[in-house]
């Protein structure tokens, strides 16, 4: 399609500021596809020209076509990094673009390194190296793999294909996608965008139906402002609001509380979360710690009789937030901070009437290679988090909407309870229904549906994305594109 609309001859004769200028913004364009704005046929767009960008690049421009692209994504689907720094305004404030920038450029590394090998020779092959690059960010340094670009498809009936391929096969097909809508005739082109548009207003699949003994889980939302949390001065009152939540009638068979929602030391607050439970077990964020001196982010669960049934501790910590990275290589230089010990990894635990549910909190639920792969497939996913750090836009909606893909890539429901993002529970084809959000404070009552057959992905993670790279690479040589 830009083969047509943009003479090859113009596009180099332009001044190479305008050229890199649009590429920034044609990443831009793809990374606004992203919630809340679930619009895939941008990110198409964007993609595409993005692709033929990349083929079009010589020698010294490939890296920075391609580093250039992944800047204007990045910057414009984690604009919400920015969020945390202005919580105290005044003094980290003017830190909010230096953050941003850092990140984009940080994360733009890999585009451009995938663009600098494959080096424009066969348009196919930069698919399969964008995808490798989306990969290798997942799991380099602990990995980061939020807004991988096949999200942009969560929101319509498309994403029910990640039960099958999972996260990276949908971003695989959606720059194929691109692909096509870069190089193909102008009228297929068109064609594929239109379809992007179709899946957004096409009904989506419809949601799991509960049964009519299905088990009652109460979601308490207290939404504490994040300059409030932590103010010694309203912790007591904002447990108080949480206690008075939990007791309310009509008695649910679960209570599940936000993340780091109990200030006091577990062992003294249990008993008397117990007493106003009405006899159902809670489930409680709360920071632990040991003799050995480690501190734990950390999810408990209260049996009714006050005891602390079972504990789990967070084991994929946030960059900075969390912990240091490098601590030993920072302490050399004088470098010191205290942070949270990581846990032991994915793991179950057992609630009666409930079953076996894996813990998540907060930012581990960005993570398909953490989700769902414990030794045990659990019935239930429960994640908590605060929320309250990203603000009240793109932050919050692209966390709910990575919560959504892990419910339908492994075929489980999700309890997700948050302080100000968005309290529900989640299907196993990614619907919900009653929930709290933002500024909504209270409780919702909802019932809980039964988990699906372990799909294929969840058995089998990375056959399905392993065979559509080598089916790419079989057309690839097919059309002749290996030059």
């Amino acid at each position: 399609m830009f083969d047509t609309l943009i003479p090859i001859n113009l596009w180099h004769k332009a001044p190479r500021w305008k050229r890199l200028l649009m590429i920034f913004a044609a990443g831009g364009l793809a990374g606004s596809g992203q919630a809340p704005i679930d619009t895939p046929a941008l990110t198409l767009l964007g993609l595409g020209f993005g692709l033929w960008a990349i083929h079009q690049s010589s020698d010294t421009s490939y890296f920075s076509t391609g580093w250039l692209l992944g800047s204007g994504y990045f910057a414009a689907s984690l604009a919400w990094i920015m969020e945390p720094f202005l919580v105290n305004l005044e003094a980290t404030g003017w830190m909010a673009p230096f953050a941003l920038a850092a990140m984009a450029g940080g994360l733009a590394v890999f585009w451009g390194a995938a663009s600098a090998l494959v080096k424009g020779r066969a348009p196919l092959l930069i698919c399969l190296a964008l995808l490798a690059a989306e990969v290798a960010r997942s799991y380099v340094f602990t990995g980061f793999p939020w807004g991988l670009i096949g999200y942009v498809w969560i929101d319509t009936p498309l994403y029910q294909l990640a039960a099958v391929i999972g996260p990276y096969g949908m971003t695989l097909l959606t720059l194929v996608m691109a692909y096509g809508v870069a190089h193909a005739r102008f009228v297929y082109s068109v064609a594929f965008i239109a379809f992007a548009f179709v899946f957004q207003i096409v009904p989506n699949i419809a949601a799991v139906e509960t049964s009519h003994d299905a088990a009652i889980v109460r979601l308490i939302h207290p939404n504490v402002e994040q300059s409030d949390k932590w103010d010694p001065d309203k912790m007591e009152s904002i447990y108080q609001r949480h206690m008075a939540l939990t007791q309310a009638d009509p008695p649910v068979d679960l209570i599940v509380w936000s993340e780091t929602s109990v200030y006091l030391p577990i062992d003294i607050a249990k008993n008397e979360i117990a007493a106003v439970a009405q006899d159902a077990p809670v489930i409680v964020g709360y920071q632990s710690s040991r003799p050995e001196g480690f501190y734990f982010n950390s999810l408990g669960i209260i049996s009714p009789q006050g005891e602390l049934q079972a504990e789990y501790h967070k084991s994929r910590l946030v960059p900075f937030g969390e912990y240091l990275p490098f601590a030993r290589v920072a302490g050399w230089f004088g470098l010191q901070r205290a942070g949270f010990s990581s846990g032991d990894g994915p793991s179950t635990l057992n609630i009666d009437g409930i079953g076996q549910i894996q813990p998540l909190i907060c930012y581990e639920g960005v993570f398909p290679q953490f989700v769902g792969r414990s030794a045990v497939r659990p019935d239930l996913l429960v994640l908590i988090t605060n929320d309250a750090w990203f603000g009240a836009g793109q932050g919050p909606a692209q966390h709910f909407a990575q919560a959504r893909a892990r419910a339908i890539e492994l075929g489980l429901p999700m309890v997700r309870v948050a302080n100000r993002g968005v309290s529900t529970v989640i299907d196993p084809r990614g619907g919900y229904g009653a929930h709290l959000e933002g500024e909504d404070a209270g409780f919702v009552d909802v019932p809980l549906p039964a988990s699906l057959p372990a799909p294929f992905f969840a058995t089998y993670p990375w056959a399905a994305t392993v065979f559509m790279a080598l089916c790419l690479c079989f057309v690839a040589f097919w059309r002749r594109h290996w030059t």
